[in-house]
């Protein structure tokens, strides 16, 4: 027996999907995410997405997994893919309605493979928050997306290309100011043609990731509030594809971009080992 898996990605941000409709994986869920998404042991992948029943007729819910196991309130590029995975199975049609940590997230599947998802409220928590690293001063604005995440602008998009992220997300993400959560760190840079370039060290990663949805969205708030840049704004993730950002209501914001399948598949038994779930009917 093996367990059916699809793999996508948006932006980069790649995920393993599992329909868990029956719920049978939720004593397991962490440790599933942990095996699943190691890149040498397992499939490989930024999180596990996991597929449940809605609490409502007609909607559907999404667990977010993160790689190290944390589960999280909420992701853009996930909730796309997820939205992606339930209309290539014939589940939905045109709309839908995930129901993740962060509430509910409206899906609009008409222009598929473009996904538009309209989200919950964009809250500016703190701002002005100076931390030095490495003998420099980052100011950095924190922001509640669904999942939290904190914010700096950089002056040049070729400040932002040769920052050394890693080091310094690890560092912010970790930071006391930001406990007991910790935060996903997004760097930003306004580029000359009005676009925003994005890099994001995402919290359950623990590394930079090719795209962020939900720091996507709390990048262009900021932007918006310090800079006075449009509301609609185009933002260029670290794999080059882009994000379509409206914050004209800020408190159902969209975000549009695509969602791409990779592989459907089946995980060896043999990986499941230890799980205690291989004689409960959960494989297929």
């Amino acid at each position: 027996m093996t367990l059916a898996f699809t793999k996508m990605q948006a932006c980069g941000n790649d995920f393993v999907v599992i329909d868990d409709r029956a719920g049978r994986w939720v004593p397991h869920e962490s440790e599933l995410a942990r095996l699943v998404c190691q890149r040498r042991f397992g499939i490989g992948a930024d999180g596990l997405l996991l597929l449940r029943e809605g609490t409502q007729a007609g909607r559907f819910g999404m667990r977010f997994i993160n790689a190290d196991g944390l589960v999280g309130e909420m992701c853009g590029n996930g909730a796309r893919c997820l939205a992606a995975y339930l209309h290539r199975a014939g589940l939905v049609q045109e709309t839908l309605v995930l129901e993740s940590g962060a509430g509910p997230v409206h899906a609009d599947l008409s222009q598929m493979p473009t996904v538009r998802l309209t989200l919950g409220p964009v809250t500016t928590l703190r701002s002005g928050i100076v931390l030095p690293f490495g003998g420099q001063d980052f100011e950095w604005d924190e922001v509640d997306a669904g999942p939290p995440h904190a914010v700096c602008l950089i002056p040049s998009i070729e400040s932002l290309a040769a920052l050394d992220l890693v080091p310094l997300g690890r560092f912010v993400r970790h930071h006391p100011t930001f406990a007991p959560r910790g935060c996903n760190v997004n760097a930003a840079a306004i580029a000359p043609d009005g676009s925003l370039h994005l890099r994001t060290y995402e919290r359950g990663v623990e590394d930079e990731t090719l795209g962020c949805g939900t720091g996507a969205v709390a990048s262009v708030a900021i932007a918006h509030r310090r800079l006075g840049t449009p509301a609609s704004l185009r933002v260029v993730t670290r794999s080059g594809e882009a994000l379509e950002i409206n914050l004209s209501v800020m408190q159902s914001p969209s975000l549009i971009g695509s969602a791409r399948f990779v592989a459907d598949g089946h995980l060896h038994p043999s990986v499941l080992e230890g799980l205690g779930q291989t004689d409960t009917g959960v494989l297929e």
